[in-house]
């Protein structure tokens, strides 16, 4: 006899369980790890130490292992001859840019710090109070505020007390960019198929095959997303530069590398970009373009980027949606800081993937299934 109600049936109830252990096994791990805090944070420190460079060198060789196939599709071998290439290629690449770059760089900076620093400390000093968008009598009681407390002291004191292991902290990470991860890069790189096997062979036998497709759509898509990311930021820091040379906008190749670097960043990375150079539009409305064309040009890079460098470069498969960006960045970067920040993007496009594989294996198996119910 089948139950009245439809919340009182066994299917309802054992969902209803099976929900209700979870809630509770969930509020025991919080509880347990409340009383040890301090261990608690030790683990995750220890293990965010060592997860961050992992998922640095796993992202790095998803940019940089298609060409070392391509490579070697193309006669140019042993693996190690390949890699050398790749790996030597892309440091002096790096290099030159930089070494080409750097004096144009270094020249507009020298400029502004001699002729225009003068005026944004003038500005500060004496007219942000009239132009603060909340009205100058907020401004009085924030910068009152400011003056009275001892936030800044305690900052600077704390600073001082803690500078040693600031500096230690700062020369491990260092180290850890400079030479751990290369190291890891190289010899991963090298042994890309074999470490997969690895990984893949951990898995028992009978989701051997679910394991390899979902390693498989993890590479593939993750790493078109970040190669597609840096082709988008090179676009958009050219484009950037060039609209700003046009209207007149003096400095433009600092603001122009300012919007390219900071477009790693989904979304906040197009507002990071915009502060530096409308502050100065304004500061300096008299003889250049002002802040009003500045804001325009930057809402015309975005809708650039919107609708012709990202379904050109990154294609409609890729995209995601605004509020998993978001959450996403708010959620890594409280986790692992900038780096967090930076790489929330790839992340999300991770968990995109798992998301849909599961959906895929299940309506998969509800397929299977109502195929052995036909008669």
């Amino acid at each position: 006899m089948k139950p009245k109600y439809k919340f009182l049936s066994d299917e309802f109830l054992n969902k209803a369980i099976r929900v209700l252990v979870v809630v509770l096994l969930s509020l025991g791990v919080i509880l347990l790890a409340s009383q040890f805090s301090s261990i608690w944070f030790s683990i995750v420190n220890a293990v965010q130490k060592v997860l961050v460079p992992l998922a640095l060198v796993w992202l790095l060789s998803l940019i940089m292992f298609p060409l070392i196939k391509l490579l070697e599709r193309r006669g140019v071998g042993p693996r190690g001859l390949s890699v050398t290439v790749v790996f030597v290629g892309t440091v002096t690449a790096f290099f030159l840019i930089i070494y080409f770059l750097l004096p144009f760089v270094e020249q507009q900076i020298r400029d502004f710090f001699a002729n225009d620093w003068p005026a944004v400390q003038s500005y500060f000093e004496n007219d942000f109070r009239d132009d603060f968008i909340l009205g100058p009598d907020l401004y009085d009681w924030i910068l009152g505020t400011i003056n009275d407390s001892t936030l800044v002291e305690d900052t600077i004191s704390n600073f001082a007390d803690n500078l040693a292991s600031v500096v230690s902290s700062s020369l491990i990470n260092i180290f850890a960019v400079v030479v751990v991860l290369p190291v890891l890069l190289i010899y991963y790189l090298l042994d890309f198929e074999m470490i997969n096997d690895t990984i893949r062979s951990i898995v028992p036998k009978k989701y051997e095959k679910d394991a390899s497709d979902l390693g498989s759509r993890l590479s593939n898509t993750v790493g078109a997303y970040i190669r597609g990311q840096l082709l988008l930021m090179l676009a958009i820091g050219i484009a950037a530069t060039i609209l700003y040379r046009l209207i007149g906008l003096q400095y433009f190749f600092i603001f122009g590398i300012i919007v390219g670097l900071t477009n790693i960043i989904p979304y906040f990375g197009a507002i990071i970009a915009m502060i530096p150079v409308v502050i100065y539009a304004v500061i300096t409305s008299d003889t250049g373009p002002g802040p009003i064309v500045v804001v325009l040009v930057n809402v015309g890079l975005q809708m650039i980027e919107g609708n012709i460098f990202q379904p050109i470069i990154m294609g409609r498969q890729l995209e995601m949606h605004a509020i998993i960006i978001i959450v996403s960045i708010l959620f890594f970067g409280s986790l692992f800081g900038t780096i967090g920040v930076i790489f929330a993007a790839p992340m999300a496009a991770t968990i995109r993937v798992l998301i849909e594989f599961y959906r895929d294996k299940r309506n998969t198996a509800n397929q299977q299934n109502l195929d052995l119910r036909k008669p």
